[in-house]
C-alpha cells in the first residue's frame, strides 16, 4: 500500500507590517503616477501666456542716429536670423549641449548635477538648460531653491509645448543679461565690440557666450583674464561638441587683440532731460504712456542734435565748475553749488529743439527747469523795446534821464523806484540803445509807462509768452513775472527770424515695434508777429550788448567770437545784495539759446556784492561757451540784410535829432530809424542858424556838392 506525499506547504502568516509597506508603496506608486498625469495634463492643456522680455525705447537724434535710450532692462531684440551662428554653436556648446534633443529638461544632466549636490551637500550644480534659464529670467527669481527649480522645470516644460527649438533660443539670446546694464545680444555686440549680433567673429562670440555665466566676473572689461580664461573653457566645449578641431580652437584663442573690447570713451551725451521730458510726454498722451516708454521698445524720433547736445551739456558742466571755482555760486553744507541751470536751444526758423539740459545732474534731479517758471529779469527788456519802437514813442536815439523817480502805482500806498543794478543811478540821460546796452531799469520804466503794460502784454502774448490781464504793470519792465525759459525761446524767434514766431519741436515720430505709427508731426509754420524791421533794429542793439565795453554781456566776448550774435542778460533778486538768479537771452541767425542759472525754491543760490555779478557774468559763462562751440558746429548762415524801410542818420545824441556840424563829435553818431519816425528836425541844441540847414551841412556844401566831395 502506497501512501501519498502531501505537498501542502504550511500557511505563513503575513505580519502587519509587510502588509503596511505594500500598500504605501502601492499607493506611492498610484499617486506619483497620478501626479505625472495630472501635470501632464497641466502642461498640455492650462492656459499658458508667454511673458516676451522688456523692449528697450530707442530716442534717435535729428540724424536717426541712437541719442539715448529708456529702459528697465536695457535691451533691443533682434531675431534669430541676425545673430552669428558662431555665438549660437558657443552657447548651446556651454550652456545646454543637448538642447535640440531634450523637450526642456536635460534629465541626464540632471541627475549628474543631484548626485554631486548630495555628495557636496550642496546647490553648485543646477543643470539647467537653455529652455529653464529662460523661464527663470521671464518668471522667477535667481534664489537657489529646489522649490524654485520646480517651478523652472514646468515653466520649461509649458514653453517647450508651445514654442519651437528655434523660438525659444532667439527668446533667451535676447533675455539674457551680458553685464554693465545690458540685454540681450545685440547691445552686448554693439557695447563690447561696436558691431552689430550677425558681424561676431568666432572669437568674439566665444568671449561674449562665456560672460552669460557670471557677468560681473566674466566681462572683458571688469577682468580681462578671467574672461580669456572663460573662453577657453568654451572653445574647449566647442572641441568636445565636434563643432571644432582643438587645432582650430588654439587659433581662435590666439587672435587676443580680437577679443579685447573696444576703447570706451566716456559718454559724452547723456541727455537725461531730453530722456525725461519724452517720457513725461508720452504719459501725459498716452494710457499708460511710462509703462511703455520703459517696456515698450517705441522708437522715438527728436529734433536733438548729437553734437549741441554734447556742447550744451560740457558748457553746463565746465561752466558751473568755473562758477563755482570763482566764488561766485553759493554752496550748501556738503560744499555743492545751490544754484541750478537751464539751457535750451532752438532752431529760429523750423522751431526744432537742438539742444536741453535742465539742471546740473539728472540723476540726483529729475526736475526739467526748461520748463519751469521763474522772472527773466531784464532779459524781457527786448520785447519792451520792440513794443516801444512799434509805437513810435521812442526811437534807439531818443534820450532819457536815468534819474531817481517815484512812480505811483494804482492801488498801492508806496511809490514804486526801481534803481539800476547795484542800486545806483546814472544820473545823465542815456539813448534808448544805450539803455539797452547797461541794461538801465529806470529808463525801461519810464518807457513802460509811455507805451503801456497792456500793450506790452499783449506783444508778449503774441510772441508765445502766455501773460495776462493782472500782469500788465509798470514793472513787467524789469521782468518780474514768470516765464519759463521754453517761452523765452520762443519769444525770441520772432527776432532771430525776421519778426516770424515759431513754435517749438522736440519729437518728429513715435513708432512701435510693430511699426504703427503713434506720433508723426510736422514742422510748425512760422507766423508773423514783428514787423521785420523791428527785429532787425533790436537785432542791431543787443548785439552791442556784447560787443561794448560797458555792455552787460561782454563777459560773452570771453568764448563766443562770432559777430552775428545777439544777447540780453537779466538778474533778478538784487535788491539790496540779494541775487538770486541769472539769464541770457540771446541768438545767431541759426540757434536761440536760453540759459537760466538760480535757487529752484527762490533761495538766494548766487553770491552778491558786486556790480559785475549779474547775467552776463553768470549766465553768460554758460551760454559763451555754447554758443562758440556752436559756432563751429552749425553751418553759419549770413545774417539777414537790413529791410527796406530802415534809414540811416547821423545824429546828436544829446537830443536824438539830426547832427549839424556844430555838435560835438563825441554827441555825433549814427543810427537806424524806422523810415516813419525817423528825426526830421535838426539838432535843436547845437544848431539853428542859417549857417545850419535841415540836412546838418554848411551851406556851402549843400550848393556845390562835387566841390566838397572826398
Amino acid at each position: 500500500m502506497s501512501i501519498a506525499k502531501d505537498n501542502t506547504q504550511p500557511t505563513q502568516s503575513v505580519s502587519p507590517l509587510r502588509r503596511f509597506c505594500k500598500r504605501v508603496f502601492v499607493s506611492g506608486i498610484t499617486l506619483t503616477a497620478l501626479a505625472l498625469i495630472l501635470l501632464a495634463a497641466y502642461i498640455t492643456f492650462w492656459p499658458f501666456e508667454l511673458k516676451t522680455p522688456e523692449r528697450t525705447t530707442n530716442v534717435l537724434a535729428d540724424d536717426g542716429q541712437l541719442l539715448t535710450s529708456i529702459y528697465v532692462e536695457n535691451r533691443r531684440p533682434v531675431p534669430l536670423a541676425d545673430v552669428s551662428p558662431n555665438f549660437l554653436d558657443a552657447v548651446i556648446a556651454v550652456e545646454d549641449s543637448r538642447f535640440y534633443k531634450h523637450r526642456g529638461i536635460d534629465f541626464i544632466r540632471l541627475g549628474k548635477a543631484i548626485l554631486v549636490n548630495i555628495q557636496t551637500r550642496s546647490k553648485a550644480q543646477g543643470a539647467s538648460t537653455l529652455t529653464q534659464q529662460l523661464a527663470r529670467n521671464l518668471y522667477l527669481t535667481l534664489e537657489k531653491k529646489y522649490t524654485r527649480k520646480i517651478q523652472e522645470a514646468v515653466l520649461a516644460l509649458q514653453i517647450e509645448q508651445h514654442l519651437g527649438k528655434d523660438e525659444i533660443l532667439e527668446l533667451y539670446v535676447n533675455q539674457i543679461y551680458y553685464g554693465h546694464g545690458l540685454y540681450g545680444i545685440q547691445n552686448a555686440a554693439q557695447f563690447y565690440y561696436g558691431k552689430d549680433a550677425d558681424d561676431l567673429t568666432l572669437a568674439q562670440a566665444t568671449m561674449l557666450a562665456g560672460v552669460i555665466r557670471v557677468p560681473e566676473v566674466y566681462s572683458p572689461i571688469n577682468d580681462f583674464a578671467a574672461s580669456r580664461k572663460r573662453q577657453r573653457v568654451v572653445l574647449n566645449r566647442l572641441v568636445a561638441v565636434g563643432k571644432l578641431s582643438q587645432e582650430e580652437a588654439d587659433v581662435v584663442f590666439e587672435r587676443e587683440q580680437e577679443v579685447r573690447p573696444k576703447s570706451l570713451q566716456p559718454q559724452n551725451i547723456s541727455a537725461g532731460y531730453v530722456r525725461g521730458a519724452i517720457i513725461n510726454y508720452l504719459d501725459a498722451s498716452y494710457l499708460n504712456g511710462a509703462q511703455f516708454a520703459y517696456k515698450g521698445g517705441l522708437t522715438v524720433q527728436t529734433t536733438i542734435n548729437r553734437e549741441l547736445q554734447a556742447a550744451a551739456e560740457t558748457a553746463v558742466n565746465e561752466g558751473m565748475k568755473y562758477l563755482t571755482n570763482q566764488g561766485l555760486l553759493r554752496l550748501d553744507k556738503d560744499g555743492k553749488a545751490i544754484a541750478e541751470i537751464a539751457l535750451v536751444a532752438i532752431d529760429p526758423k523750423t522751431g526744432e529743439i537742438k539742444a536741453m539740459v535742465g539742471g546740473k545732474n539728472y540723476r540726483e534731479s529729475t526736475f526739467n527747469r526748461v520748463y519751469a517758471k521763474r522772472p527773466p529779469g531784464s532779459a524781457f527788456k527786448p520785447i519792451l523795446y520792440a513794443e516801444a519802437l512799434r509805437q513810435g514813442k521812442v526811437t534807439l536815439a531818443s534820450p532819457i534821464l536815468c534819474a531817481h523817480e517815484a512812480f505811483t502805482i494804482p492801488g498801492q500806498k508806496e511809490p514804486w523806484e526801481p534803481k539800476d543794478f547795484g542800486g545806483t543811478y546814472h544820473d545823465r540821460s542815456l539813448t534808448v540803445r544805450e539803455a539797452i546796452i547797461v541794461s538801465d531799469n529806470v529808463i525801461a520804466a519810464k518807457v513802460m509807462r509811455d507805451v503801456g503794460p497792456t500793450q506790452v502784454v499783449e506783444l508778449a502774448s503774441t510772441l508765445g509768452i502766455p501773460l495776462q490781464a493782472q500782469d500788465a504793470v509798470l514793472s513787467l519792465a524789469l521782468g518780474t513775472v514768470d516765464v519759463s525759459p521754453l517761452e523765452l525761446a520762443v519769444a525770441f524767434t520772432a527776432f532771430a527770424n525776421q519778426g516770424q514766431r515759431v513754435d517749438t519741436m522736440l519729437i518728429k515720430s513715435i513708432i512701435d515695434p510693430q511699426n504703427k505709427v503713434w506720433k508723426s508731426a510736422s514742422l510748425p509754420e512760422p507766423t508773423r508777429v514783428l514787423d521785420e524791421r523791428i527785429a532787425w533794429l533790436v537785432t542791431d542793439a543787443l548785439k552791442q550788448v556784447i560787443t561794448q565795453a560797458n555792455g552787460t554781456g561782454r563777459p560773452i566776448a570771453n568764448w563766443c567770437s562770432d559777430p552775428r550774435v545777439a544777447a540780453k542778460t537779466g538778474t533778478t533778486g538784487n535788491t539790496n545784495g540779494r541775487v538770486n538768479s541769472a539769464w541770457v537771452a540771446g541768438y545767431s541767425p541759426d540757434l536761440v539759446t536760453i540759459v537760466y542759472i538760480g535757487g529752484d525754491d527762490y533761495e538766494q543760490a548766487i553770491v552778491a556784492g558786486s556790480r559785475d555779478v549779474g547775467g552776463g557774468t553768470l549766465a553768460g559763462a554758460v551760454w559763451g561757451r555754447f554758443m562758440g562751440k556752436a559756432q563751429q558746429i552749425l553751418p553759419n548762415t549770413p545774417e539777414a540784410p537790413m529791410p527796406d524801410g530802415i534809414i540811416k542818420l547821423e545824429i546828436c545824441t544829446s537830443t536824438g535829432e539830426k547832427a549839424t556840424f556844430r555838435c560835438p563829435d563825441e554827441l555825433r553818431q549814427e543810427e537806424y530809424f524806422l523810415q516813419e519816425f525817423a528825426p526830421e528836425q535838426s539838432c535843436s541844441e547845437h544848431g539853428g542858424s542859417w549857417f545850419q540847414p535841415g540836412e546838418g551841412k554848411p551851406w556851402w556844401e549843400i550848393l556845390f556838392p562835387n566841390l566838397f566831395k572826398p
